[in-house]
């Protein structure tokens, strides 16, 4: 299971309910400097702090490398704020970089009831499903992301893994493939290789049915990285 997890990266949301999450994909930790200080356990007033300190409260302690210290954070967060997305997104999301997947999705699903729009945590919802070989359940999400944002590069790829590598359909992966480099993102441009390995499967495939040989066998390795 590392191999799959191993290239998440980590969204850092605070998201109202009804309120679509920010235009990235699953968005890296934040890249301001680590703010001043260790503060290495929970402020003891942290009821009277607003939604935006508590929540930069946990950015604090994940630039620290404080992760127990930021979940109680985000778990608190989401108690107090139940109008609010973000928290429970974060939450889901360490969870799932830690492998435990049932508490990963009863946080990530939270945060879909809360947000229905809120395509980070579809991306890792699906992802957790796909970890528990639920394939279908990760391309209903996977497709749910979509029909949020139709240039999600995460999702596109993410299903186009999935198809590739778990659900034989090689067209589909290619469709997918392409659909998150016409995104623009740059991080997409890896995709363009895979691209070429599938058309040339399939060409080949195409090939030897017109004239009836069997295909050779495929000796591309999978992809190792995932993009939520």
């Amino acid at each position: 299971m590392k191999r799959y997890v191993s290239g998440l990266v980590l969204v850092i949301a605070l998201t109202a309910a009804g309120c679509s999450v920010g235009p990235k994909r699953a968005e890296p930790l934040s890249k301001e400097p680590t703010a001043p200080g260790d503060r290495g356990a929970v402020v003891d007033d942290a009821a009277e702090m607003t939604p935006e300190a508590r929540f930069e409260e946990g950015m604090a302690f994940l630039r620290n490398g404080q992760i127990d210290a930021a979940q109680r954070v985000f778990e608190q967060m989401s108690r107090d704020f139940p109008a609010l997305s973000g928290p429970p997104t974060n939450l889901g999301i360490l969870h799932a970089r830690a492998e435990r997947w049932d508490a990963a999705r009863a946080a990530l699903s939270e945060a879909v009831a809360r947000n229905a729009d809120n395509k980070v945590a579809l991306n890792w919802l699906a992802h957790t499903y796909r970890e528990d070989r639920q394939a279908e359940r990760a391309e209903r999400y996977w497709l749910q992301a979509l029909d949020v944002d139709p240039r999600y590069t995460a999702a596109h790829i993410n299903l186009g893994m999935l198809y590739e590598e778990v659900m034989a359909d090689l067209p589909a992966a290619v469709r997918h493939y392409r659909a998150a480099y016409d995104s623009s993102d740059e991080s997409a441009l890896r995709v363009l290789p895979w691209i070429a390995r599938l058309e040339e499967r399939l060409q080949n495939a195409a090939t030897s049915s017109a004239d009836g040989t069997p295909p050779s066998a495929d000796t591309a390795g999978a992809n190792t990285a995932t993009t939520p």
